[in-house]
């Protein structure tokens, strides 16, 4: 990984060519280590499977020694018995060998996995950082409730229905991210396939943007709300030099997961491209209000006239005289 940093840093644009080859003789080699690997254990598990047998055979010929066995007898029992002994042995050094190597092997093999995992890491790592294509960020845009039941109800409305949005704003696939269905007033989107944000990651720099969003897909972008009216908003730097500064018709939520706009076109495609930049840029549209803050009338005043210490004292007072009037009473 550290070389790949450095490969970046000096900007080799081969290095991803290199890493890959790199990758694919790695491949070469763990392939051809897993199949000795697997030979040698079938071949471990075989000379076992004779050692077992030859064991058994030098054991039984061993037992015949104690027979009474006519002289001849006796001499062939002692020679089987020692050459199967004998052969028993050569093939238990054998399985030593074989063992020595299969531990050898897959030390080996265990350590190229390993080591061919972190190359195509770094592949991976490599191909995201030479791209020159970055995923937009999801944006989603939704109407309030109350423009959803003004429009609904056929009630005069600056709102723009979801007509008006999805032909102007939608990006999505109907086949996976539902279709829009007219019910007069107005559209809704409809057969919503589960998780059907997934189906635009293989497109890096395709801008999702779904109008009527399922609330899965809300909570994986930012939403646009389109609010009913104009409001007013104070923006994050709230005051200076003695002034409040208010935003009009524009909010945007610290995360930037939440833009609430006012029921205006131009505002609304502003909204839209802020979005899609993950709440960095300008804004033209919106009006910045800037307001005097005004001196309190007890400024010029001692500050025991204020009025919290007034009502401190009125109330300190009252609690003492309630007091004298329930003597005897408590």
């Amino acid at each position: 990984m550290i070389e790949i940093v450095f490969l970046l840093l000096l900007g080799n644009a081969d290095a991803l060519v290199d890493l890959q080859l790199d990758v694919d003789e790695q491949t070469e080699l763990v392939a051809e280590l897993e199949l000795k690997y697997e030979e040698l254990q079938a071949e471990k598990i075989d000379k076992g499977i004779v050692l077992n047998g030859l064991f058994l055979e030098f054991s039984q010929w061993e037992a015949e020694e104690e027979w009474d066995n006519s002289k001849s007898r006796q001499e062939f029992v002692e020679f089987m018995a020692s050459e199967k002994k004998n052969e028993w042995r050569v093939n238990y050094f054998k399985l030593g060998d074989i063992k020595k190597e299969f531990d050898i092997t897959k030390d080996k093999y265990d350590t190229a996995v390993v080591l061919l995992e972190r190359m195509e890491k770094d592949v991976e790592n490599l191909a995201k950082a030479n791209s020159n294509t970055d995923r937009y960020t999801n944006v989603s845009i939704s109407l309030s409730k109350n423009c959803k039941t003004m429009i609904e109800y056929n009630m005069y409305t600056n709102c723009p229905t979801y007509r008006e949005l999805f032909d102007k704003f939608d990006t999505t696939d109907p086949m996976v991210s539902g279709v829009m269905v007219d019910y007069g007033y107005d559209v809704e989107r409809t057969n919503i396939m589960n998780k059907h944000w997934s189906f635009y990651k293989s497109e890096p720099s395709y801008e999702l943007v779904m109008v009527d969003p399922d609330s899965d897909f809300q909570n994986k972008s930012v939403n646009i709300e389109i609010q009913v009216r104009d409001f007013t908003t104070l923006s994050k730097q709230s005051t200076r030099d003695g002034e409040t500064i208010v935003w009009k018709n524009f909010k945007v939520t610290n995360d930037c997961k939440r833009i609430l706009v006012a029921p205006d076109m131009d505002l609304i495609t502003e909204a839209v491209e802020f979005a899609k930049n993950n709440c960095s840029g300008e804004v033209e549209h919106f009006e910045e209000i800037v307001i005097k803050q005004k001196t309190t009338p007890h400024e010029d005043k001692n500050w025991r006239d204020s009025p919290a210490l007034v009502y401190q004292d009125w109330l300190r007072n009252a609690i003492e005289n309630n007091k004298e009037l329930r003597l005897g009473l408590d």
